[in-house]
């Protein structure tokens, strides 16, 4: 037995017990769950899956259960997500305990790590990894191995969609130069820690199930078990579990997997077939792309959609298929690896699925796959990503959840990188995204029906937070727990009240459920004055609030310009009283690091990111470091190379309009004109401009958010807000992403050709050629006006802060008591030190589109129909909504849930 797997628990606990049935071993196994006084019977949902997990894995692996008890603890202020001591399991409170009230999706995250950790006690527990370069090994096929169970346990989920979903995070990580191999070479201690990312558990789950497509899950099982009875009660390599398959399989495994596992990316495949490196920035050396993988192509076409087993051992590969009807490579989505199809056939494939055609084949994890590719060839600069914009369009009718949640990650990612950029094009790219999201809150509306599939709650939840709209301003019911995020997310985006951001601090404060702690407590990082961002950099580092939980504070404050600014002054003045205070807790400083500096995207930010590292150690976090500065070089070159592209597309599509003079908007960037407009209101066909002239009171929001959160109210003993009413309990889905996966985009891929696309051979070479001849076209087609709009961009991108911020003031009509709420502060250069305070252009006041009634921005915050003047605001687009949550923060709890250290 490991050492590291042994463990002691001392404290006021009470606990609730179950026996396992006992039928394979013939001994019932008794299980119990231990949790803090008055919270043990929220935990009967994760008591219950130990029981089915521990009769199911005795079963799979042929095994009884080791031990004579097996124990799940609920602490309270627990770092990682979870550790699989041997009959002794610990777990953030979170990530265990349930009650009636939370999401469908804390449920699914839950079952996840409660299997994740109880398949460890044998493998990983009972046959334990040589050393920590196998950890992929153990990590990887107890991630792999949950899934089939939560499959088997929970068949409607539709777990192996959400596994491709969660595979593009790797994919995205592992496109980096500074990515590592799976099976990875540990030479000191201090790099253990930094191999616990999504390379170890997704890519290392996601090559397990890409050879279960191989061979067949029931030949990989069948493998695995003789590999858990010839090495049980010992240790074991990766290269163990490779003999032992090649010998039960009779097939050449070791060849096949150690490309996989050994070489560092992913295989990227362009009828020729070419395979070769992808990384996310595009810039492939000679040198990098020696590498052959043996990729399984899973081709299905129009001719016949099931898909075809082609192995290719080549460079490159001619196939014939009929390019004049749709074709798809890596159907099922089981293939580690990026597909990049030329223009045409990509057409194909969106209106296919625009027509209603082929949804039994096309399904959800190819719809995955096919936008995630699209936006990671977007990233790369393999294609512009005004390709992927339009492909969006083919997924206006899309109903499934998961593709949705996709959508919005991508349009996340895209609002980021554009940030700072002018506010009109900022907002002109939110109008996308909001236009897409309304009409599913439309179709769907804002009622839970009894009994209806939990995908479409989902569903309805995140359409409302992208949407930012509110239908229905007369309905007082209790918030549903899936919607309690998206409302205050929408509350705080939208105003600059301090009431609001009391309230919700107030619902922390009051609430017992660690699911509502983590939403109030991330929701407070969507604050979006100067005021509220200190103080909730204040407030996440009190005592008031647990080491765990810090970070989801963090998260959140990067998602705006200010924010931003802000936590990476933070981080520079305190970073080495931070760094010694947990320096024993590296997940938290290489999380701290990411939300610090994770998603810059200019020149300036690098070089200041590089200056102050430059002296420090940084040799427990080296590998978090050099994954952010190659993230921020990617976005860098994507938003120098499709900046011009970005914009046409937005105004081709109508979402950017162009005026005879510079007109200045009120974004999140604060940045100014470029003689454009987004578009905002959509009434009856017509679009209206952002107007800064009529305004309604804000006074309006906070009376009717405090209204939102006594609507919270459902009969609680012990708890209580000012009006007397209980909140609502909820369980939010957040959860934390790997500590690099928000730091780039890409991973391998597969370009396809045929013969009029035979110049795709040459794709890297000629782009930046082919990149300036678009811009000297784009000049010579639109004339002055398209030179002087860049001579426009170069003067706002070269800029500070503070000549953006005066220049939008003269534009925009505020009160007095508005401009004195307002103090914040910037750096104004990367040789200035100290930073200068100066008024930021935060309008406390919301504004009234031309024809819209007054009650139409009134804000009342509800439940089952929310509402507020920040949501109604954000539906007309009249008040900019502040920058959407970044890629990567649906997931960020989620792997501290099923990660263990």
């Amino acid at each position: 037995m490991a050492t590291y797997l042994l463990a002691w628990m001392i404290g006021d606990l009470e606990y609730i017990e179950a026996y396992t049935p006992g039928d394979f071993s013939g001994e019932p196994v008794c299980c119990r769950l231990y949790a803090p006084i008055g919270l043990a019977t929220h935990g009967q949902y994760s008591l219950d899956l130990a029981v089915k997990s521990v009769e199911y894995f005795s079963r799979l692996f042929d095994i009884p259960y080791p031990l004579p008890k097996l124990d799940l603890v609920a602490v309270p202020d627990f770092s990682p997500g979870a550790m699989e001591n041997w009959g002794l399991i610990t777990f953030r409170t979170h990530a265990v305990l349930l009650d009636e009230h939370s999401t469908n999706d804390r449920q699914r995250e839950i079952a996840a790590t409660v299997i994740h950790e109880i398949s460890h006690q044998w493998f990983g527990n009972l046959v334990t990894m040589d050393w920590w370069s196998d950890l992929w090994l153990f990590e990887g096929f107890a991630t792999h191995l949950a899934y089939i169970v939560v499959d088997e346990l929970f068949p409607a989920w539709d777990v192996w969609s959400e596994f491709v979903t969660r595979v593009q995070h790797v994919l995205k990580q592992d496109a980096l130069r500074t990515s590592h191999p799976v099976e990875v070479g540990v030479a000191n201690p201090g790099e253990i820690t930094q191999i616990f990312d999504e390379v170890s558990y997704m890519k290392g789950a996601a090559v397990l199930r890409m050879l279960s497509g191989w061979l067949g899950e029931e030949q990989l099982l069948k493998g695995i078990r003789k590999f858990m009875m010839r090495y049980m009660w010992g240790n074991a390599n990766t290269d163990d579990l490779w003999m032992t398959l090649a010998e039960e399989c009779q097939a050449d495994v070791p060849e096949f997997m150690r490309r996989w596992t050994r070489q560092t990316g992913i295989d990227e495949s362009t009828i020729m077939v070419r395979q070769s490196l992808f990384l996310s920035t595009g810039d492939i050396r000679e040198d990098e792309d020696d590498f052959i993988w043996p990729v399984p192509l899973a081709l299905a076409t129009a001719e016949d959609p099931t898909p075809k087993n082609i192995m290719m051992t080549t460079k490159e590969l001619i196939l014939k298929v009929d390019t004049t009807r749709w074709y798809k490579f890596n159907m099922g989505q089981s293939g580690f690896y990026r597909v990049s199809y030329p223009p045409r056939a990509l057409d194909l494939l969106g209106q296919t699925l625009k027509n209603g055609e082929e949804t039994e084949t096309l399904k959800t994890a190819d719809r995955v796959g096919l936008l995630t590719d699209a936006a990671a060839l977007v990233a790369a600069g393999v294609s512009p990503t005004s390709s992927f914009l339009t492909l969006l369009k083919y997924f206006e009718d899309e109903e499934n959840n998961l593709v949705w949640t996709e959508i919005s990650l991508r349009l996340q990612e895209l609002v980021a990188v554009w940030l700072e950029q002018p506010a009109p094009v900022v907002n002109a790219i939110k109008e996308v995204q909001r236009r897409l999201f309304k009409n599913i809150v439309k179709r769907l509306g804002w009622t839970y029906p009894e009994g209806e599939d939990p995908a479409i709650g989902n569903l309805r939840a995140l359409a409302i937070r992208f949407a930012g709209r509110a239908a229905d301003p007369e309905d007082t019911s209790a918030i549903p727990p899936d919607l309690l995020f998206p409302v205050f997310e929408i509350v705080l985006k939208t105003t600059t009240g301090l009431e609001e951001y009391e309230a919700i601090l107030a619902f922390y404060r009051e609430t017992y459920s660690p699911g509502e702690k983590v939403v109030a407590l991330t929701v407070l990082g969507y604050g979006n004055s100067p005021e509220m961002i200190q103080r909730t950099l204040a407030f996440a580092m009190s005592e008031e609030v647990r080491n765990a939980d810090i970070l989801s504070a963090l998260a959140t404050l990067r998602s705006s310009v200010m924010g931003r600014a802000e936590l990476w002054n933070f981080m520079r003045q305190h970073w080495d009283v931070l760094y010694e205070r947990h320096f024993d807790d590296l997940r938290f400083v290489e999380y701290f690091i990411l939300f610090s500096i994770g998603m810059f995207s200019s020149v300036e930010k690098y070089q200041e990111v590089q200056d102050f590292f430059a002296n420090k150690d940084t040799s427990q976090c080296d590998r978090i470091l050099a994954n952010c500065l190659e993230g921020i070089r990617t976005r860098i070159l994507w938003l120098e190379r499709d900046r011009e592209d970005v914009e046409v597309w937005l105004k081709t599509n109508g979402y950017l309009v162009t005026t005879a003079h510079d007109e200045v908007g009120v974004g999140e960037s604060g940045g100014g004109g470029s003689g454009m407009k987004a578009i905002a209101a959509e009434e009856d066909g017509q679009y209206s401009h952002y107007p800064f002239s009529r305004r309604t009171s804000s006074l309006h929001v906070r009376h009717d958010l405090q209204l939102s959160l006594a609507l919270l109210g459902r009969s609680r003993s012990g708890s209580s807000v000012d009006d007397g009413l209980s909140p609502a309990t909820n369980d939010t889905h957040h959860s934390v992403p790997s500590a690099t996966s928000s730091c780039s985009s890409s991973p391998p891929a597969v370009y396809l050709e045929h013969p009029e696309h035979q110049h795709l051979n040459h794709l890297y070479h000629t782009h930046e050629h082919q990149h300036h001849h678009h811009h000297h076209h784009q000049h010579h087609e639109h004339g002055q006006e398209h030179r002087h709009q860049q001579q426009h961009h170069e003067q706002i991108q070269h800029s500070s802060y503070q000549q953006q911020e005066q220049h939008s003031r003269s534009q925009v009509y505020l009160d007095e008591s508005t401009a004195r709420l307002i103090d914040e502060r910037f750096q104004l250069s990367q040789q200035q030190e100290q930073q200068q305070k100066d008024g930021a252009i935060m309008p406390e006041t919301t504004t009234a589109a031309p024809g819209m009634a007054m009650n139409d921005l009134m804000a009342v915050s509800v439940a089952a129909n929310v509402a507020t003047a920040a949501a109604a605001a954000a539906v007309t687009g009249v008040v900019p909504p502040r920058a959407v949550t970044l890629e990567g923060e649906m997931e960020m709890l989620r792997l501290g849930g099923e990660g263990d250290y």
